[in-house]
This record gives structure tokens, C-alpha cells and sequence, in this order.
């Protein structure tokens, strides 16, 4: 498996896999057990979805033996993962396995066989920090100077606790890291375009959009900006 970068939220700091496993593994001891395109818009995916946020909940993660609140404090981000080839942990193709149900449930299809390095779609998984539970996956691809995001989920059982908001604001953060990236974009479920309008996206709704598909009926393209175009770009 290739390099994970790993961020863990609950302190804001970097951690290879290594260490995180190692990590997670004493706390497992322990515990006894989803555009102003500007004229592009014509080049983003046409598989570009995201999945609705729903009503606040609580949840839970049990074990066999141990359970425990889910938060955001228990998760960590993984970016840039790889999917392909044999797994080198239990814990990770666990993962991955999680990862495509849960795309099979939302859309209808694995959408990891498209996440390869020719393609150039990256997979960000957000999991519990011992690296167990699936608490929500975003797929990712630079096209033209701008990050489209094309797949966006959060397990049912999860949504309304801020896991959805924790993956934006963390792709957004680092898109701004990038300078040769001017814009987030994606299409948005009508339902969820309030959602995404709070992250400091903005609808468009004048750009005709050029396509080899069916733009599927409802959905709103939504672009935040980071920072301007030059000239030719």
C-alpha cells in the first residue's frame, strides 16, 4: 500500500500510518476489547454528486466489547489513499470494504474503481482513530486548476454530527495550501445547497454546462473560490 497521510483531528498534528497503527492499537488494548466554474465549468465530472446532510443524531461505535460516543474528536482523516493491490493491515481493507458499501447504498456503484493514479481521483477517508469504523469517505480530482469534488458520503447511521462539514473544511483547507488551485467545486443535491452555501459556496446557476451526459435533474453546481485566475488560466 502507498503512503497515507494521515491527520489526526483531535490534535492537530501529522502521523504516519505506522505510528497511527501502533498508537491506535495501545488505545485498543486500553480499551479491552459530499462553482462560479467560471467558463470551465464544462470540465468538471459528470459523475460529481454529493449526498444530502440529514437531521442531527447520536450515535454510537460497539465493539466486542468496548463502545463509546462517536465524535469528532474519536476520528482522524486519511488522505490520498490507496485502494489497489493487497492490503498491508486487517484494519485497512476493513476499511476499504466499508468505503464500497457505502458507495454502493448512496449511488449505485463502486466508486473506488475509478480512483487510480491514472485517473488522477484521490480517496480521503474520515474513520474512527482506531481504525475501525467508516465514518465517512470523499473522492477527489484537479481538473483545470480547480478541485472537483466528485463523491461525497457519511454512513446514515453518522449524519448530523459533523462529519460531512469536518472532510470539507479539511479539503478546502488544504486546496488553499495549493497555489496552483483557484476553486472548489461540486454539484449539489437541491436539498443540500443550503449545506454547502454555509462552507462559502455559491450556486451557479448562468453557466451552461457542456457535456457528453445527462446533467441529472435537481442537482446545482456550486463553486467556492480561493483565490483569482491569472491571466490565460
Amino acid at each position: 500500500m502507498s503512503a497515507v497521510d494521515v491527520l489526526q483531528t483531535s490534535e492537530e498534528s501529522t502521523l504516519s500510518y505506522d505510528l497511527l497503527l501502533k498508537k491506535s492499537s495501545n488505545q485498543c488494548s486500553e480499551l479491552a476489547p459530499e462553482t462560479n466554474l467560471s467558463p470551465r465549468a464544462k470540465d468538471f465530472d459528470e459523475d460529481a454528486s454529493t449526498v444530502e446532510p440529514e437531521t442531527p443524531c447520536s450515535a454510537s461505535v460497539t465493539g466486542s466489547v468496548a463502545s463509546f460516543s462517536l465524535t469528532v474528536a474519536n476520528t482522524t482523516i486519511l488522505r490520498n489513499v490507496s485502494h489497489a493491490g493487497k492490503q498491508a493491515d486487517e484494519r485497512m481493507e476493513s476499511l476499504i470494504r466499508q468505503t464500497r458499501e457505502l458507495s454502493e447504498l448512496v449511488f449505485d456503484e463502486d466508486c473506488l474503481t475509478g480512483v487510480t493514479k491514472k485517473s488522477g481521483y484521490k480517496l480521503t477517508l474520515l474513520v474512527t482513530t482506531d481504525l475501525v469504523q467508516l465514518c465517512g469517505f470523499l473522492v477527489t480530482k484537479i481538473v483545470n486548476g480547480a478541485l472537483s469534488i466528485a463523491k461525497i458520503a457519511v454512513p446514515v447511521e453518522f449524519r448530523g454530527l459533523g462529519f460531512g462539514k469536518l472532510l470539507m473544511e479539511d479539503t478546502i483547507k488544504n486546496a488553499k495550501k495549493c497555489n496552483d488551485i483557484y476553486e472548489v467545486a461540486l454539484s449539489s443535491l437541491s436539498t443540500a445547497v443550503t449545506f454547502y452555501q454555509r462552507l462559502g459556496f455559491k450556486a451557479l446557476t448562468a453557466v451552461k454546462v457542456k457535456t457528453d451526459f445527462e446533467v441529472v435533474e435537481g442537482q446545482v453546481y456550486m463553486v467556492k473560490k480561493l483565490r483569482g485566475r491569472p491571466k490565460g488560466k
